[in-house]
């Protein structure tokens, strides 16, 4: 694929990404801290609102898709990166490797453990498995063209 393609598909898969990032922030915040959303002092009162959390989600999976996809556009394996299924494995890798160095250094967060940690592991997990497979479904079809 050209450049300008994988830019594309980094942007739609992004968007996607940012989407399921929403959805899952939303439900895990729910789970975990219950009805607050939030740890306490964690937003000042005009960022607690829905609007909020969606444009700032579309706006880091645009960036995170973007980036990444041109990044993994210039490896030797971007050829296996053709369908979903390809893609939820290449977004879980990459999701267990940025785990395996916060879990291997607990002074990221202070301990291991803890709501904030399960939060921001459910979140990132689906964020790159979201950000995984909608790339792959992405670049199948601009392949086809």
């Amino acid at each position: 694929m050209r450049l300008r393609d994988e830019a594309v598909a980094g942007g739609i898969a992004g968007s996607l990404m940012g989407l399921v990032l929403f959805v899952v922030g939303a439900a895990a915040s729910r789970a975990i801290y219950g009805p607050q959303f939030a740890p306490a002092g964690k937003f000042e009162p005009s960022q607690i609102n829905p609007f909020y959390f969606f444009w700032t989600k579309l706006v880091i999976g645009s960036v995170f898709g973007l980036l990444l996809s041109l990044i993994y556009a210039r490896m030797p394996l971007a050829s296996r990166l053709v369908t979903a299924r390809r893609g939820l494995k290449y977004g879980f890798i990459l999701w267990f490797v940025v785990w395996s160095w916060n879990i291997s250094h607990p002074l990221v967060y202070g301990s291991v453990g803890g709501k904030d940690q399960l939060f921001w592991l459910i979140y990132s997990l689906f964020g790159f498995l979201g950000l995984g497979a909608a790339l792959g479904l992405v670049r199948k079809r601009l392949s086809r063209q």
